[in-house]
């Protein structure tokens, strides 16, 4: 199964920041199909979720993939994870833009 995660190749330089902010939103392509995958730390999923309940809004996001922490490691394993596993036939495949086609 052919399997990449399109991360920036400059990510080293500002992945401590990735990291201290706790999210980050990456594509991962498994057979020619494209995921835009949501990665949280705990801590910031906690506070989108209560920032999103106090505004009177249920929270939602597709894709969510929770991680110990937002990091490269964590997430080519945690990416990793969801092939192996098959989870990946429970993520929303992105769909091309009118543009595209």
């Amino acid at each position: 199964m052919d399997v990449s995660i399109e991360i920036p190749d400059d990510f080293a330089d500002y992945e401590w920041e990735v990291t201290a902010k706790g999210w980050l939103t990456i594509a991962m392509i498994v057979s020619g199909r494209r995921y835009l995958l949501n990665f949280y730390d705990p801590v910031r999923l906690s506070q989108e979720i209560q920032s999103d309940l106090e505004r009177g809004h249920p929270f939602l996001k597709p894709n969510l993939v929770v991680v110990e922490t937002v990091t490269r490691t964590a997430i080519e394993r945690a990416v990793h994870e969801l092939v192996q596993s098959g989870r990946v036939a429970e993520m929303i495949e992105e769909r091309p833009s009118a543009k595209a086609r």
